[in-house]
């Protein structure tokens, strides 16, 4: 759809009711032919969406002098120093913490990763991280490969907005969720529900958390959603009626718009508060390299050698345990797994989730999740026996020296493993439970990701228009201008973002841009050589398969 200047700013009215302080405002944004374009001006909340928008921004408070300012510009672009008067505004609103912003969550890794996968992230950051009850949020199908969720409430502010981004970043790292954490970045604009999307030509629907792709896609094509009469109606409905954060005088139907973003909102209710994600530990004064002297090597070790991670590979494989005696205090270390929470340990025996990483009578630290660290009270030569798993969410149980020494030995002898060892602390009294343990006997100490290789492989999708990392923005180019304009670098860093997926999406995808070109043996080494590069451990459990002849 074309849009015209009059047309994107007609939503943009240059009264507003006596008495006001302040005025909630918002920009709008339309998609044409060149891409997406946003309002010069910005509107009140309360005004019509204007014909051809599909997006809204965060809820701007202006003052009455700063909205009645944009009468003074014909079009909004006649501004020395920015691009609009709206974009101005924008910024003395983010400088004066004067910024409301919807808490919108999205995954575009649908098609991917299917409805439930999505659901179950947004359910565990909504009620596990934000503390927000999943049943009052809404849930859309965006029109095309996306799940949105709008949850019923607001963070207030700069400082508030990048805790938001940080606590989205650290849930994905840490669950291995795959959330669109640019959407927390300021100024974004987010898809208005009842849009059709340009691509589809679907609608964004609001769906059941239960629902399943068939009935996702019967929904968005038998309906005809209406769209919203203003951007007041959507935080009314999201809020509101779902959210239930009302006024007392909600149910008054006299009740008249006032400046503080909608009449039946309460405004402070709906405001969540994050508090800062930063942990305080100690980091340690061993930052060099192998010490000379031998007595020397296990307190470096403790600190300095790779360390043992509970959840690492824990998708679709047994839980990890690990027997360990502590040998200090919480440290982090610099340019070190995201500043993650390291305790330096003695391993009496350690068996990773894939069965693959081990630890046996040795020095290492001990990583912790931000679930787990706050459960952390262990002190110095106190033994230990962790459980964990691709919740992050670990068991922790204090236990004698003769306990942790035997399930050091269960964990590391040939005769045993994890079986064997959870099978002694139960009998010991402690509750192992029996989560993520979705394999039996003596199978589920070596099951790995190979075990799925029978299942529908992972498509690796076209980039997008408007690239939101510069692997993606490489992607793009290749696809658009051919892979031999990418360097071998470049190539590389594409692969990466491809070999999440497994070995045969990548592989299909480097066939696919090389065409006619395409040599399976140089691709097969180029691909095998990241897989098995020490740097990229992330990798270890892609399968490599046999060399084409």
């Amino acid at each position: 759809m074309t849009t015209n200047t009059s047309a994107r700013s007609s939503a943009y009215s240059t009264t507003i009711p006596s008495g006001w302080d302040a005025v909630p405002c918002i920009q709008f944004g339309f998609t044409e032919n060149k891409g997406p374009i946003r309002s010069p001006k910005l509107s009140t909340v309360f005004d019509p969406v204007p014909e051809g928008a599909n997006t809204a921004s965060p809820v701007y408070l202006l003052t009455p002098d700063e909205y009645h300012r944009q009468a003074e510009f014909e079009n909004g672009y006649e501004v020395s120093g920015t691009t609009s008067i709206g974009k101005e505004l924008q910024d003395t609103c983010e400088d004066d913490n004067r910024v409301f912003y919807p808490i919108h969550i999205e995954s575009d890794v649908y098609h991917d990763a299917g409805a439930q996968t999505l659901i179950n992230w947004f359910r565990e950051f909504t009620e596990d991280w934000l503390d927000v009850p999943f049943h009052d949020c809404t849930v859309y199908f965006s029109g095309n490969r996306s799940i949105h969720v709008h949850v019923p409430r607001f963070v207030h502010g700069e400082t508030q907005r990048e805790r938001l981004k940080e606590q989205a970043k650290t849930f994905c790292e840490e669950i291995g969720a795959e959330l669109d954490v640019g959407l927390y970045d300021a100024k974004q604009l987010f898809r208005l529900p009842g849009v059709t999307h340009e691509s589809s030509t679907l609608p964004k629907v609001t769906i059941e958390p239960e629902w399943e792709h068939d009935r996702i896609i019967s929904e968005a094509t038998r309906t005809s959603p209406e769209l919203p009469v203003s951007y007041a109606e959507v935080l009314r409905d999201v809020l509101v009626h779902r959210g239930k954060v009302t006024t007392p005088s909600a149910q008054s139907p006299s009740a008249e718009p006032h400046a503080e973003i909608h009449p039946n909102l309460d405004l402070d209710a709906a405001v969540l508060e994050l508090d800062s994600d930063e942990r305080v530990v100690e980091t340690p004064l061993i930052e060099g390299d192998y010490p000379e002297s031998a007595s020397d090597v296990p307190k470096w070790a403790q600190y300095r050698t790779k360390e043992f991670s509970p959840y690492a590979f824990g998708a679709g494989n047994p839980r990890s345990v690990a027997a360990l005696r502590v040998k200090g205090g919480a440290f982090a270390r610099r340019d070190k797994r995201n500043g993650d929470t390291m305790i330096p340990a003695y391993f009496y025996g350690a068996v990773g989730c894939n069965g693959k990483f081990t630890k046996e009578q040795e020095h290492a630290p001990l990583q912790l999740s931000k679930k787990d660290y706050p459960k952390w009270d262990h002190e110095p030569e106190e033994k230990v026996v962790i459980i964990g798993g691709q919740s992050r969410s670990s068991r922790i149980f204090s236990v004698s020296s003769w306990e942790a020494t035997e399930v050091g030995h269960a964990l590391i002898s040939d005769e045993g493993g994890r079986d064997t060892a959870l099978d002694c602390l139960a009998e010991w009294g402690y509750d192992v439970g029996t989560s993520g343990s979705p394999a039996s006997g003596s199978e589920r100490a070596n099951t790995s990701r190979a075990a799925t290789l029978d299942e529908e492989p992972r498509t690796i999708w076209l980039a997008r228009e408007n690239p939101r990392t510069e692997a993606e923005a490489l992607q793009r180019k290749a696809e658009l201008d051919g892979i031999d304009t990418l360097s071998h670098k470049e190539r590389i860093r594409v692969a990466c973002r491809h070999l999440g997926k497994g070995w045969q999406p990548t592989w299909k995808w480097f066939e696919k841009q090389y065409g006619s070109t395409f040599k399976p043996e140089i691709t097969w080494q180029f691909l095998r050589g990241i897989v098995e590069d020490s740097d990229f451990v992330e990798y270890n459990d892609v399968d490599v398969p046999p060399k084409p002849t």
